[in-house]
């Protein structure tokens, strides 16, 4: 027979029911499915749209940047004349675009497709291994980051033909139209295939880089293809735009575009239910950039694709027939920390504080705005490094669910959490430590919780002031730091470089 307790022990069970219904998110996940109601929709609803632009810009949005540029002196203009020199060089560079990837290894589709850095094209084992998985001649380059390299040169051509005024010996717009042509239908038409010639549907299909299939190298399948459909889609969206692409070439591009949107979405949801990741321990791997970055390449596709229901799944969770084991919604309300959070369960420390706990490392406490991607301290680079990322994932999708209808910017999960608090938090350490400065406990003492990141770079905080400055232009703690970060981002530096011309941003940013 159950005995009811005293009025006394009501009171403290009722107290501790209260912190569990209040607690962070760590504790929710440990105990319920992380969709499973009470996550705030979104303000605004989808939008249908007929014409292109419509996935990161709109019409009126390439036409105010043409404005800008066209305006003497402005960061939109010093940009462009950037842009436009490195459109030069993309032109000329000995890399065999016609070729494209199918086969089974991940990383080469991380660097042919989706990744960009200066060090891959310096030679080496690696570069060997690309060029002989994509089958190009000895004396030629094999692809790199061909889904960039395409969308940086359709918005070049875009801008252009929308009445950007091009510098003295600028490239002629016709040459950037093909080679991004013939990059996007190289992998439309010959990438991402199985062995039978089929579109790639499962992260099971994939493998290492010695042909192994391990189920935590295809955990990275979200992540690594995800990262650079937003820029294939941006391609064809721009291309679209000025029409440069005619009926067939759509039609195969939005066949690729479909199929990546099925296999993102299959390796979303296998990660989530990795038992490998599932173990109490790693419930911090479940919330990570990863994620950030699939649910980014999802919501591009799906608007591409001027597909409503597929969107509203990937924000809310299903359509009744397309299921996401972790939607935008569930994801965003771990993966910034609000008010009252305890810190996701994650790796236990190695070692009393950031400069000896390696390779991951956690303070017992959260401040209103941290990223759940700080736990990362291999190295001095990751643990601002990979909040970075994820921001910048955060930032991508938002920007592809304002042009579809919805309201990213004026969000708020169950703790109060926005992409505003997670930019101003980190802007404190710009402000403070410096941007690629290392934090220290003199310079960071004014930043909360700044013993997480003693020992590491405000490494890319840069790009996340210039979008909040943007898109927040009423919050001062990131807005004063606007000059700085535009400074910041015209450094001679390649990385820095190739970041301040990231084709999906660009003109993100205020004049």
């Amino acid at each position: 027979m159950f005995i009811f307790p005293p009025k006394r022990m009501w009171a403290r069970v009722l107290a501790v029911l209260a912190v569990a219904h209040s607690c962070a998110p760590s504790v929710l996940a440990q105990t319920s499915n992380p969709h499973a109601g009470g996550l705030p929709r979104l303000s605004g609803a989808y939008t249908s749209s007929p014409q292109h632009p419509r996935v990161f810009v709109a019409p009126g949005d390439v036409n105010n940047l043409v404005s800008r540029i066209n305006s003497e002196a402005t960061f939109s203009a010093r940009a462009f004349l950037r842009l436009s020199g490195q459109i030069k060089v993309d032109l000329v560079a000995k890399n065999d675009w016609s070729r494209s990837y199918s086969g089974c290894r991940l990383n080469t589709y991380l660097y042919t497709f989706s990744y960009e850095h200066p060090e891959v094209a310096h030679g080496g084992h690696l570069l060997d291994q690309l060029r002989s998985d994509t089958n190009v001649a000895p004396e030629k380059d094999p692809p790199i980051a061909a889904a960039i390299v395409a969308a940086r040169l359709a918005l070049y051509a875009t801008l252009v033909k929308r009445g950007a005024a091009p510098p003295a010996g600028a490239p002629p717009v016709g040459q950037a139209i093909a080679l991004a042509k013939r990059i996007l239908l190289a992998w439309a038409n010959h990438g991402f295939r199985g062995a039978k010639g089929e579109f790639l549907s499962s992260p099971t299909q994939f493998c290492d880089d010695q042909g192994r299939f391990v189920r935590l190298d295809q955990s990275n399948v979200g992540l690594q293809i995800g990262r650079g459909v937003i820029y294939s889609v941006h391609a064809q969206d721009l291309l679209q735009s000025i029409g440069a692409i005619d009926t067939n070439e759509v039609r195969d591009l939005n066949a690729m575009h479909a199929a990546l949107f099925q296999l993102i979405r299959s390796a979303s949801n296998f990660r989530f239910h990795l038992p490998e990741l599932s173990r109490p321990q790693q419930t911090c791997e479940l919330y990570s950039n990863h994620v950030g970055a699939a649910l980014a390449g999802l919501l591009s596709i799906a608007r591409l694709l001027d597909d409503g229901r597929k969107f509203d799944a990937v924000l809310y969770g299903s359509d009744g027939a397309t299921v996401f084991d972790i939607p935008w919604t569930a994801y965003f309300d771990h993966a910034i920390y609000g008010e009252a959070d305890r810190p996701i369960q994650c790796y236990v420390n190695s070692g009393p504080d950031s400069l000896t706990s390696h390779p991951s490392y956690q303070t017992p406490i959260v401040a209103p705005g941290e990223i759940e991607d700080r736990y990362r301290n291999a190295n001095r680079l990751q643990g601002i490094g990979y909040p970075m990322g994820t921001l910048e994932h955060l930032y991508n999708a938002a920007e592809i669910m304002k042009k579809a209808g919805f309201d990213p910017y004026g969000y708020r999960g169950r703790h109060r959490q926005s992409i505003e608090l997670a930019t101003q938090y980190y802007a404190c350490f710009a402000k403070h430590v410096g941007f690629r400065k290392i934090v220290t406990p003199e310079n960071g003492r004014n930043c909360p919780d700044f013993q997480q990141y003693v020992g590491q770079s405000v490494n890319d905080v840069d790009t996340a002031i210039l979008m909040g400055a943007y898109r927040f232009p009423e919050n001062v703690a990131i807005t004063e730091l606007d000059a700085a970060a535009k400074a910041e981002k015209t450094k001679a530096s390649n990385a820095s470089a190739l970041e301040a011309l990231d084709p999906v941003r660009f003109g993100r940013w205020r004049d």
